[in-house]
Parts: structure tokens; sequence; C-alpha cells
């Protein structure tokens, strides 16, 4: 008799997976790990893997209605990481397949990288290194970070850690969360405003909400208008919380100062985005929350939701 099979195709939870195997072998499950090239399977990539899958640990896959339904046995979907828009929860329903995410295990790791951009884009760090290398000495003028205003965009696990961070370096900061604590803020010394108040105040505006269907394109061509001339975008959540095209447009324009940007509507970004060759971006590479104790930490807690699911569906 063939034993259930477990499907693994977040690359981090790959890389780990060899500090778990024994434990999801000792339970019956026979492991399928398809090699990853790029950020994500494709959705006939992964039917070509589901069958005879009970339970997977996904990263950024498209796990769509065609996906769900192509997969007969599928019970449990362990979406590693925090992000859940890669994921048909309508379709997962109607098909019995329980859906869960690693929540809250990131919080540290991409608010330190959300700042490395906001000390990049204030100090210029990353354009002296390759001046310097090229064989200049320039004095590059940065900004104090101490008394300007940051703005975080979601006052969850992350976008606490953000602010927490900014009120470290001195900076005023505020935040903007329909479904923000108001007495959690509080304690820490941010205020809660509107998004409004938010775009108009703020040096540094920090993007860390999750994708949805209200935060899709949040920050479009009205809402860049409202910002400061002198201000930066720095995007740790989700590309498309950004309309590209219209970021673009302002950053040509001079609208606004620069940007930092982990992630993107396209992933990889394309060879022929503009946004390569404009002054004044830091790109990353969608891996803010890609450190030795944070993959160990959010694979223990994927393996453990994933036998925990599996045990009571």
């Amino acid at each position: 008799m063939t034993s259930p099979r477990i499907l693994v195709t977040c690359k981090q939870m790959q890389v780990e997976l060899p500090e778990h195997e024994d434990r999801l072998r000792a339970a019956g499950f026979e492991l399928v790990v398809p090699e990853l090239v790029g950020q994500q399977f494709s959705e006939d990539e992964l039917i070509a893997a589901l069958p005879g899958v009970v339970g997977m640990i996904a990263g950024d896959d498209p796990l769509s209605r065609r996906v769900i339904e192509s997969a007969d046995s599928l019970r449990v979907i362990i979406r590693w990481g925090i992000g859940m828009d890669s994921v048909d929860h309508q379709a997962a329903k109607d098909n019995n397949v329980f859906v869960t995410n690693t929540p809250a295990v990131f919080g540290d790791e991409v608010a330190d990288s959300a700042f490395g951009y906001v000390l990049m884009l204030a100090r210029g760090h990353h354009a002296v290194d390759v001046t310097v290398r090229d064989g200049g000495w320039p004095k590059y003028e940065g900004i104090t970070l101490t008394g300007q205003q940051l703005g975080v965009v979601g006052f969850g696990s992350i976008g606490r850690a953000i602010c927490r961070r900014g009120l470290g370096f001195g900076m005023d900061v505020v935040a903007v969360d329909p479904y923000g604590d108001s007495d959690v803020a509080a304690a820490m010394g941010v205020q809660l405003v509107s998004l409004d108040e938010l775009l108009a105040g703020s040096r540094f505006v920090v993007l860390a909400s999750p994708l949805t269907e209200q935060t899709y394109h949040l920050l479009d061509a009205s809402a860049l208008s409202k910002m400061r001339a002198d201000a930066f975008v720095v995007n740790v959540g989700r590309g498309p919380l950004v309309d590209e095209q219209a970021l673009i447009d302002a950053l040509t324009a001079k609208q606004i100062a620069g940007a930092g940007l982990d992630v993107f509507e396209v992933e990889p970004l394309p060879v022929a985005s503009p946004l390569r060759s404009l002054p004044g971006v830091v790109l990353g590479a969608h891996n803010g929350s890609n450190t030795r104790q944070g993959v160990a930490r959010a694979s223990s807690q994927a393996v453990d939701r994933l036998l925990a699911a599996l045990d009571i569906s």
C-alpha cells in the first residue's frame, strides 16, 4: 500500500527539511520535494506533483481552484510564512481542504529588512559603496532619522516591530490599520491615524500590510499624489499593495524622492522594468524574512501545524 504523501514546495522549508524529515516519515508519510527554480511553481507543475498528496507546505505557489480541484487526496495546505493571498480560499473550502499559515514568525526579521531600506534611502550607503568601489570618494549628504515621521501601514506583528525600530531611532511614528489595537499603539507611543494623514505627513512610508481585496493597489496614483515630495516608499509587504506603474510615474516625475522595494507586482522583477534604472530606488528580491533563525522558526511551526491538522482533519 502506498504511503500518503507530503508535498514541500517552499524553498526555505526544503532547506530546513533535514531537521524534520525523520519526524514526518515516522508519522507514515512519503516526502515529495521537487526542485524549485525561481520564485514559485506553476499551476501545471503543482498539478503534476499532487497525486497522492494529503498535505503540503507551500511557498508563494499559485494554489488556484484549478490546482486544488485537481488534488483528490489533498486535505491540508500549510502556507509557509505569513501571506495567504496565493491561495483560493473559497476553492479550498469547497473541497474540504484546511488552510493555514505560520503566523507571527517574522516580525523582527522583516522589520530589520524594512529598516535596512530606510537607512539606505536616508544615507545612501548603497550608492556610496558603488562609487568607492569605482575609485570615487563621495560625500553623500543624508537625512537624520531623529525627528522624521515614520508612517507604517499595517499594525500587525511586522508593523509593530517596524514601529519599535522607528521609535528607537527617535522618529515620530504613526500607523494605520483598521484592526489596529489603539491601546497597544498608545502604550508604544504610536499614533493610529487615517491613511491620508499618514501619507501627507510621513517622510518614510513603510508598507507592511497583507494583500487583500481592500489593500490591492492601496498606494495608487491618487495616494502617491498625497505624499510629500521628499518622501520615500518602502514596501516589505506584498508587491500589489503598490500600483507599480503609478510608482514609476511618480518617481520619474520626482513627485516623491525614492523607494525601497523588497516585493513587486511580478516576481522576479522583469528585466525590462524601469525600476531597474531609476535613481533613488533600492531593489530587493522578496527576501525580507529569510534569516537562519526565521527559517528554522517558521519551518518548525509549519511541520507542527501540518501534523496537527492531519491528525484532526
